[in-house]
């Protein structure tokens, strides 16, 4: 995955992670927020916000991993999330079917509301 930072924090009992750049793979790169996801699962955590303000564009792969890392966390009893989508990618995700599964919010506030 092409990101310039996953960067994580918590607020009221959720792991927010904040993603920038774009959600593309490309060659042989690993998947990351997965990768991140899991260590996040590993520690006990059951409720993540993916926050993506700061996602400029999400391809297949990307949406493939967000249904992987909310995959990941049902798995443990807890609940994936997204907020700050922007209008082209919920399109994405609409066009898949994924906003049937992974709740979408505008805001960071009203998401952490839902949880």
């Amino acid at each position: 995955m092409h990101w310039t930072q996953i960067a994580q924090r918590n607020a009221a009992g959720v792991v927010i992670l904040d993603l920038a750049g774009q959600m593309t793979l490309t060659g042989d790169e690993d998947a990351r927020l997965l990768r991140h996801v899991r260590a996040v699962v590993d520690g006990g955590y059951k409720h993540v916000l993916l926050n993506l303000a700061s996602v400029s564009y999400v391809d297949s792969t990307g949406i493939g991993e967000i249904v992987g890392a909310y995959t990941r966390v049902a798995r443990h009893g807890g609940m994936l999330k997204l907020c700050n989508v922007s209008t082209r990618v919920q399109e994405l995700l609409d066009a898949a079917n994924i906003s049937a599964v992974v709740q979408s919010f505008a805001t960071e506030a009203a998401a952490l509301e839902s949880f």
